[in-house]
């Protein structure tokens, strides 16, 4: 069974409520984001391990999971914002910052930006482009798909579609964390849908050279978004980065091989110096 343990926190920055999962630890600062629709809870199986050898947080992004909703303000420059604001506020220092899908790229977005509080940066799945035809059919699919699903089981096979080798543990923790319950006994997405209709992709090749920390890349070996070329030139662009893929799993690979994609983690943030 996945654990649930880690402590819910507020947190007040640029004007909104954020929630945050801290699960404790010693050593290295390490602060998680999470994809879009995604939230702070989606990363408690990594979280468990990785608090075993450093100080571990979770953040959910605006407009979702526990995080206040703030439709009209859920542009690219707001959320990347956001993780400059949580590092002050927190006080974090000496942080690895580690990012799936868009949570990627807010980070290494942040990091080209200002790098005075990350030690190491690790992007999961994703890509520095405008326009990339594998999330373009993701987002065809957010924007035409109802928020309500009529159980917990519906929740699970719709995971299960875009993430099939994902075990049942798994899958059954996140389809309780990433929806609340309706009275007739259905769940609702945890998230404001505003954010799909509102997100932004922009272009962000020419930050890529101006990361200045330690960068792994993780790619899913079958993940459609990250192609192979693309990750290579990103690894050839940020200077000191290594790039690495997951075995037997896509987009999502950190819950389709969490145990490799954990290994990973550990090896890179213990290498840094």
């Amino acid at each position: 069974m996945v654990n649930e343990s880690g402590k819910d926190q507020k947190i007040l920055v640029n004007g909104i409520n954020l929630n945050y999962v801290d699960w404790g630890g010693q050593g290295k600062n390490v602060l998680l984001l999470h994809g879009l629709q995604d939230t702070a809870r989606n990363w408690d199986h990594i979280a468990q391990e990785l608090s075993k050898n450093y100080h571990v947080f979770a953040l959910d992004a605006r407009g979702h999971g526990d995080s206040d909703w703030s439709p009209g303000n859920y542009q690219f420059a707001k959320y990347v914002d956001d993780v400059r604001a949580v590092l002050e506020e927190l006080d974090l220092k000496d942080t690895v910052l580690i990012g799936h899908s868009a949570g990627g790229k807010y980070a290494f977005s942040h990091v080209a930006n200002d790098s005075s509080r990350v030690s190491g940066l690790v992007i999961i799945d994703m890509d520095p482009d405008a326009v990339n035809p594998g999330s373009g059919n993701m987002f065809v699919r957010y924007r035409e798909e109802g928020d309500e699903w009529p159980d917990l089981k519906s929740v699970v096979e719709r995971l299960r579609s875009r993430e099939s080798k994902t075990n049942e543990d798994i899958l059954n923790h996140l389809a309780e964390i990433m929806t609340n319950p309706l009275p007739n006994g259905g769940r609702v997405w945890k998230r404001d849908r505003q954010i799909v209709l509102e997100y932004e992709r922009p272009g962000a090749w020419h930050v890529l050279p101006r990361i200045e920390v330690n960068t792994l890349i993780i790619r899913g070996s079958e993940s459609p978004l990250l192609r192979v070329d693309v990750a290579q030139k990103m690894s050839e662009t940020i200077p000191n980065c290594k790039l690495v893929e997951i075995p037997d799993g896509g987009h999502w690979c950190l819950d389709e091989n969490p145990k490799e994609v954990i290994n990973q983690l550990n090896n890179f943030i213990n290498g840094l110096s």
